[in-house]
């Protein structure tokens, strides 16, 4: 009893720790709505919608990735204020920044509407419907990472999760309930998908009002931020790239190919579990390039913890695809193809978690140098898969190979810091 006391004692003294369990027992339940959405819609869509719906999913995500440089901007900023004890100025930062992203959110909307045609004929579309939802849905992307940026430099880690379950939960009821029971099209999906993401702000816009309606605000100026965004921009896209365009480069170059999509979203799952963590580290590690013994101890659990779950997740892709096909898809004989597929795509994004956690710990750092190989991997990546495209196969390999490659020039970046060996 002495033990199991002191080890819970232990336990709520770590703060990495802590926070991370709450995000991670909410991500949990996030990652249980996601499965049984996924279970849902493709049970009731047929192959060639449910691989529409992972293209487009695709997309959203690589535009969300770069749009995470807000968090880390926010998420950098608002913990320095609150380190200054300026937590007032934490609503000042966010309602600029709710503006600045408002405007571009709107009309690149308003775009992506405007040109549907085009870009509905690029993706081998016969109707512009996902792409007119998808343009509707861009204002949220832009708005839920300034929210989610200011609540984790507040390490309001127990909001985040509430927000992200409920954006979750209702992606599942709506969007699976509307192909289930409506339509089975790509379009409704989206719409679940779509609405979950406003859900999600919405939860975030009312905790960051109620934890910061009394604060006082100061006249002090409000920090720069966009030099430290255009720099993280790049870093962030390239990153956004390696992990999801695999799904958007097969619907360009191999249409026809529809199992990829199967494989590719279970493989994914790897990197997802583990994703809290970095989330939990980041303003934990804040700094202005001056990186510490404490650092790189909170550095080095991260990654170790985000390696211990990326490594269960991985043997069970491995030992397990044929199950987890049957269960999550219902694909009763899974081919020899998918199988692979399924085993190349857990290996590329077992690597894309632990990238992740390099990331945002150079961001967090402002180590912009250090973290540049990542965009010399993703060009190579697209360089790679338009010369080789010709076989699906090749396609999950180069993300295999080009993400190992960021996973070793990032460890070797970080350990080469300044004071990170104190």
């Amino acid at each position: 009893m002495a033990k199991l006391r002191a080890t819970i004692a232990c336990f709520l003294q770590n703060d990495l720790l802590k926070h991370s369990s709450l995000l991670f027992s909410g991500m949990m339940i996030v990652n249980l709505c996601n499965l049984t959405f996924q279970m849902a819609v493709s049970r009731a869509l047929p192959d060639a919608e449910y691989a529409l719906l992972a293209a487009f999913l695709g997309i959203l995500a690589i535009i969300s990735y770069p749009l995470a440089t807000l968090i880390t901007g926010l998420g950098h900023y608002s913990s320095l204020l609150a380190q200054e004890n300026r937590a007032g100025d934490i609503k000042r930062l966010t309602r600029k920044w709710l503006v600045l992203t408002g405007i571009p959110a709107l009309l690149s909307g308003a775009g992506i509407i405007l040109f549907n045609e085009t870009i509905s004929g690029w993706m081998h579309l016969e109707r512009a419907a996902p792409v007119v939802i998808a343009g509707i849905t861009l204002p949220a992307l832009f708005w839920l990472p300034v929210l989610t940026g200011a609540a984790q430099g507040l390490q309001l880690f127990g909001w985040a999760s509430a927000a992200s379950i409920s954006g979750a939960v209702f992606r599942f009821l709506f969007g699976a309930g509307l192909v289930i029971f409506w339509v089975p099209a790509c379009g409704w999906a989206m719409v679940g998908h779509g609405a979950g993401l406003y859900i999600s702000a919405g939860v975030l816009m009312a905790a960051l009002l109620l934890v910061l309606r009394r604060a006082p605000a100061t006249n002090s100026a409000l920090p720069g931020m966009r030099f430290y965004l255009l720099q993280s921009f790049f870093i962030q896209t390239a990153f956004a790239v390696l992990m999801n365009a695999d799904v958007v480069l097969v619907k360009h170059f191999l249409p026809a190919e529809t199992e990829f999509a199967y494989a590719a979203t279970l493989g994914r799952t790897v990197a997802f579990i583990p994703a809290v963590i970095a989330v939990a580290m980041f303003p934990k590690v804040v700094s202005d390039k001056h990186a510490t013994a404490e650092h790189r101890k909170i550095f080095l659990q991260s990654f170790g913890y985000t390696a211990l779950l990326v490594s269960a997740a991985l043997i069970g892709c491995l030992l397990f695809p044929r199950l987890l096909l049957r269960i999550l898809f219902g694909i009763r004989t899974a081919s020899p193809s998918i199988i692979l597929l399924t085993r190349l795509m857990a290996i590329a994004m077992s690597f894309s978690a632990l990238v992740n956690t390099i990331i945002q710990f150079l961001l967090a750092q402002r180590r912009f140098f250090a973290a540049l190989p990542v965009l010399f991997c993703c060009g190579s990546y697209l360089l790679a898969v338009y010369l080789w495209h010709d076989h699906i196969n090749n396609i999950a390999a180069f993300s295999a190979a080009l993400n190992a490659i960021a996973l070793i020039t990032g460890l070797r970046a970080i350990f080469r810091l300044r004071g990170f060996d104190a």
